[in-house]
Order: structure tokens, then C-alpha cells, then sequence
């Protein structure tokens, strides 16, 4: 179910508090650890992260991606005052953590040379007006690195191994992140993301240059777009 807007920080905070990024990137099936690792590879080699560079990780969770950013001066926000939190103690100083929502970001115009979003658009209100916030945001000569899922093959896989009583193919065992379990096919997922969906917002605002099909080119679980002003 949708979450009103009255009620979305209270929402996104119990499923902040069940889903335990942890546990999603350390998790026990290893297919699922290859495409997630090869998302984040592609994601920063399209990012293209300079020393000097000033970056922003837009839904930055608890920063997993900017653990992995070796360089740069880096910004990360969220919604969720857990994931901050959860942040901090992971990068220990590393980064700049900031609760603020995508579509409000507390920064001035043209204040980033990089902006990474991953796998946030799903989970957002208002993706659109994200994508124009980190647009304003963005130096003229900027880079977006940016991920989204593809909902439906990863749902009509879901339920093919559900069907085929092969769940634990997906899944070695229960846990937090039961990938295979009914009720959680698309439970924390507001919007169902695609390819064509990510494309038409993208290209009203941005240039689009390049789309990566995670892991391969036939089996894209996952997409991940490099953007600029144009």
C-alpha cells in the first residue's frame, strides 16, 4: 500500500528498521551478492569520482556506496534518521551525513560535481521531483550515476521459483531479507521501476549517456544510467 504523505517518514522508518542493509549486502545466495556487487562496480566507474571531486549520495542508506568512494569529498542524505545513524557509525567521519529528503535537498544550486542515486527512485514519492532536485544541485559539467531495479523480471522471477517450489534457490535460509517470501516481492517498493519508466523521466531533464544492463545484457535485474545537463 502507497503510504500517505502525512505518513511516509513513520513508513519508511519501520521498514528501515526490518530490512537490515547488513544483511542485504551480505546476502547468503551468491548470485544475488554478484549482481549487487557489479550494480555498485558499474555505478561508480560511470561516476568517475575525482579527488577534488564534491559528491553527493542522494537515499544514501547506511553508507554501503560512500564506504566504497575512495576518494572525493563526500555528502550523503537520507530520510531516515536510522539509516543516518547507521551511516555514521560505518563511515566514521568518512562523509558528510545529512537527514534531508530527496525531493528537498538542503544544498545550493550547482554545489556537486557527482550525484549517485541507487536503487531510491522505488522507494521516493515523488521521483520526478528528485531527479529535478539533483539536476539543481548538479555542476553545469556534472555527472549522475544512478540505479534502479527492474521490477517486473525480478518479480516474474520471484514467483516462477515460488511456483516451482525451488524458493530456496533464491533463498538459502529465512532471514530478514527473505527475497522469496510472497510478502516481500515489492513491500518497502512504492513505484514499480523499468526501463522505459526511468527513461522518459530522465530524458525530460537530463542528457542520457549511457544505460548499463546488470548482470548481463539479456538478464538486466538491474539498470544503471550515467546522466549529465546535456
Amino acid at each position: 500500500m502507497k503510504p500517505s504523505p502525512a505518513g511516509f517518514e513513520k513508513w519508511n522508518e519501520v521498514h528501515a528498521i526490518k530490512h537490515d542493509l547488513d544483511k542485504f549486502y551480505n546476502h547468503p545466495n551468491r548470485l544475488f551478492r554478484y549482481i549487487e556487487n557489479k550494480r555498485i562496480n558499474i555505478l561508480l566507474r560511470e561516476a568517475d569520482i575525482g579527488a577534488d571531486d564534491k559528491v553527493l549520495e542522494v537515499g544514501c542508506g547506511a553508507g554501503h556506496i560512500l564506504e566504497r568512494i575512495p576518494q572525493g569529498k563526500l555528502t550523503g542524505v537520507d530520510i531516515s534518521t536510522i539509516q543516518i545513524e547507521r551511516a555514521k557509525k560505518r563511515l566514521a567521519g568518512k562523509a558528510e551525513l545529512i537527514i534531508a529528503k530527496g525531493e528537498d535537498l538542503p544544498f545550493g544550486d550547482r554545489s556537486f560535481d557527482r550525484i549517485i542515486c541507487t536503487e531510491v527512485f522505488e522507494h521516493v514519492l515523488e521521483p520526478e521531483l528528485v531527479l529535478t532536485e539533483m539536476k539543481r544541485v548538479l555542476k553545469d559539467n556534472g555527472i549522475i550515476s544512478l540505479s534502479i531495479p527492474n521490477e517486473k523480471l525480478i518479480i516474474f522471477t520471484k514467483k516462477i521459483l515460488l511456483n516451482c517450489g525451488l524458493r530456496r534457490v533464491l533463498e538459502p535460509k529465512e532471514s530478514q531479507w527473505d527475497l522469496a517470501a510472497k510478502n516481500n516481492l515489492d513491500e518497502w517498493h512504492i513505484h514499480e521501476y523499468g526501463l522505459k519508466l526511468i527513461i522518459g523521466q530522465s530524458e525530460k531533464i537530463f542528457r542520457i549517456l549511457s544505460v548499463n544492463r546488470i548482470p548481463f545484457f539479456f538478464v538486466p535485474f538491474r539498470y544503471v544510467l550515467k546522466l549529465s545537463k546535456g
